[in-house]
């Protein structure tokens, strides 16, 4: 199955291959975004255009029909019934009377009835049963809701790693930038007599170390977004990224679609245990019969195909259920009880579950970010530094490109942290569901 389900991948990956590397297609890598798309809209698209949202529909339909026969009860109901049959014995005098001739019963018997009846009191079970198929449904919606749900962090999972490799790319590009413009000075002292080839070359030698960075970097971002376009639902990566800005706004866990669906549940068996009143209720119907039989059912003198006819009321009521009720009511009690449990385990392991969280947003990323602002700062005094020793000769371009590269390196690292406490605090939105 494993090798199947590999060999079901290649064809949408050689799609998004194309895509990526086909100059026809919608949407190249150096093609410019129609729009700038934040996480929270990305993970609303992916939310939206769930498959999993059909359900609902699906839910919803099979609601309507139930309801539909629910109120189908109220009407009368007809049915059309035949007989024919034969016996071996059937009922006869002893014996002949001389005061009239006794009629014999015929062993071959044949009916057609019509039968209608019509409800008139059920104790008021229609009105729990339509409650429960909308609670039935409710059930479904937050259901699908709880398994969507996830898609949120998937969605922001993705969208901070093609983000990182974006800021990523944007500082390689700077620096890309940097070592261009030593590129020339490089060029301009050997066309001097005033440095040796080498210099030139070694930039040169880091240039190409750097593009390739970018290219991979490049690649990488391309195949995130591919996959985030096709959780979104967009037909081409048209769209840009941006990091979200800062925020302290208190997190609500109890916004998650789990506590809905805990809370219906417990509606659910409360409904129930309302319903469980319906039993001390009698219920009462109209019926009537009429048709042909021969022999006449209610008269076997009358031996010939002949109508007949019955109608009257019809009572049920169950006074004593030997303490039923009582045991199904414990039962519900018990089982809302379980939910509500659940719904404890569940908030408390939310809780215990976002504490690292908590603290990587509030103080480890805000320290490293405060730390990597100082570094960069020594850093690039440290490159100006070195670049004026570079053109009075005192040091060479080898150590100059490796301070430079330090210069990156600190660059991307304080990107890195940066992205990583945007991505803390969306992550945390996203599991708690504050959006």
């Amino acid at each position: 199955m494993k090798s199947f389900s590999s060999l079901a991948l290649i064809p949408w990956l050689l799609a998004v291959a194309g895509r990526s590397l086909s100059p026809f297609s919608g949407a190249t890598p150096d093609s410019p975004p129609q729009d700038t798309l934040t996480v929270a809209q990305c993970r609303e698209q992916a939310l939206q255009n769930s498959p999993l949202q059909q359900k609902k529909l699906y839910a919803e339909s099979v609601a309507a029909l139930q309801i539909r026969d629910i109120k189908a009860n109220s009407l009368p109901r007809i049915n059309i019934g035949g007989q024919a049959s034969w016996q071996s014995d059937v009922f006869g005098f002893p014996g002949d009377s001389p005061l009239f001739q006794v009629p014999e019963v015929p062993k071959d018997q044949y009916k057609l009835t019509l039968d209608v009846s019509q409800r008139i009191w059920d104790g008021g079970s229609d009105r729990f049963i339509r409650r429960q198929r909308e609670l039935e449904n409710e059930l479904a919606a937050a259901q699908t809701d709880v398994d969507a749900f996830r898609l949120r962090e998937v969605v922001t999972d993705l969208y901070f790693k093609a983000l990182l490799l974006q800021e990523s790319e944007a500082v390689l590009q700077n620096a890309q930038t940097d070592l261009e413009r030593r590129l020339k000075q490089a060029e301009a002292a050997v066309a001097e007599g005033a440095a040796l080839r080498t210099s030139a070359d070694q930039v040169r030698i880091q240039m190409l170390k750097n593009e390739q960075q970018i290219a991979a970097a490049h690649a990488d971002r391309q195949a995130l977004l591919e996959v985030l376009a096709k959780w979104i639902n967009r037909p081409q990566v048209d769209f840009a990224l941006t990091t979200p800005d800062w925020e302290n706004a208190p997190l609500h866990p109890e916004t998650r679609p789990e506590f809905r669906l805990f809370d219906l549940q417990r509606r659910m068996y409360t409904l129930q245990q309302d319903r469980l009143q319906l039993s001390l209720q009698p219920r009462i119907e109209a019926f009537g019969q009429a048709g042909f039989g021969r022999p006449n059912p209610f008269n076997f003198f009358e031996t010939g195909l002949e109508p007949f006819a019955i109608v009257g009321l019809r009572v049920s009521w169950t006074p004593i259920d030997w303490g039923r009720r009582s045991r199904e009511a414990q039962v519900l009690e018990l089982q809302s009880r379980s939910v509500t449990a659940q719904r404890d385990y569940f908030l408390q392991s939310l809780e215990a579950g976002t504490i690292r969280e908590f603290w990587d947003l509030n103080v480890k990323y805000k320290e490293q970010i405060g730390q990597d602002d100082a570094i960069i700062t020594l850093q690039e005094d440290i490159v100006r530094r070195a670049e004026a020793q570079v053109k009075n000769g005192v040091m060479t371009d080898t150590d100059y490109l490796a301070q430079l590269n330090l210069l990156t390196q600190s660059r991307l690292t304080r990107k890195t942290h940066e992205i990583q406490a945007a991505q803390a605090r969306e992550m945390l939105v996203a599991k708690l569901g504050s959006d």
